[in-house]
């Protein structure tokens, strides 16, 4: 599943996929420009969780290691699943919780 979203003006996008068995199995972050420091160190972010998801943790621990995290840049998003973030750490919790929510709902 693909969502795009716009924080700052500056569009973005973020891809899950899942399982045979519908777990999130892949994420991939693309933000910044290519080659840009906040692109490396996304696609850094997106290959840890990955590694982690294929490694059998759940979705729910990044939900929580990531919700509510506050950093710039942070604001609405233009995604009506997810309206509003606190950082890019808040969105990809948000989105990750939206389309695998193998875990509690979370306020």
């Amino acid at each position: 599943m693909t969502s795009t979203f716009v924080i700052d003006g500056v569009p973005r996008r973020l891809a899950t996929t899942a399982t045979s068995k519908g777990e999130a199995g892949h994420v991939d972050l693309r933000v910044g420009t290519h080659n840009s420091t906040l692109a490396g160190l996304t696609d850094a972010l997106s290959t840890a969780i990955t590694t982690a998801l294929q490694a059998g943790a759940p979705p729910t621990a990044f939900v929580d290691a990531f919700r509510r995290t506050r950093y710039v840049p942070a604001g609405a998003t233009g995604d009506p699943h997810v309206p509003h973030a606190t950082s890019l750490g808040d969105y990809l919790a948000q989105r990750l919780h939206h389309n695998h929510p193998d875990g509690p709902e979370r306020p």
